[in-house]
């Protein structure tokens, strides 16, 4: 029975050896290799994440680059619209100015021949002479000063869209 007893604990003493061996094999065969595995696809994932993060970020930047671009041409588009229907307004104007000149120089014209015909000195043919019909059409000839001052004033119109214009780009 003491052999039986000494070879029981000759086996036992063998057992905890091989599981102790078992042990310390286990840590660098088994638990080490599985740690910097998971080491390496944290360091991965993390990577992965960083760029991803930098390129929404660039994408993000790009993208209100983009709409601010979009924007400003959109302005300077619109801005030109607003110049290009100012100086409509201004050409309109001038002529709509012309041509009510025309007409009221055309009709103090004719009221002037009425008042000289209806005095009874003055003859027909003085009151035709100093009094003579005026062309009253939008685009008849205007005195030099009158003409001046209608121009003037389109100047003046063109000068005031090209400020506003000027404005609106900056």
């Amino acid at each position: 029975m003491a052999a039986r007893i000494g070879a029981l604990g000759k086996l036992g003493i063998a057992v905890v050896m091989l599981v102790a061996a078992s042990g310390a094999g286990y840590y660098p065969a088994i638990y080490a290799p599985q740690r910097d595995a998971q080491r390496e696809a944290a360091r991965v994932l993390a990577q992965t994440q960083a760029y991803a993060q930098r390129r929404a970020a660039q994408v993000r930047l790009a993208t209100q680059e983009r709409d601010l671009a979009e924007g400003k041409a959109a302005e300077r588009a619109a801005a030109e619209v607003r110049y290009q229907a100012c100086l409509a307004g201004a050409s309109v104007s001038r002529e709509t100015s012309w041509a009510a000149a025309c007409k009221a120089i055309a009709e103090r014209a004719l009221t002037n021949h009425a008042d000289c015909l209806s005095q009874a000195k003055l003859s027909r043919g003085y009151c035709d002479a100093a009094y003579r019909a005026r062309d009253g059409s939008p685009n008849c000839a205007l005195p030099v000063a009158v003409a001046t001052d209608v121009d003037g004033g389109l100047t003046r119109a063109r000068r005031h869209c090209q400020q506003e214009h000027e404005a609106a780009l900056q």
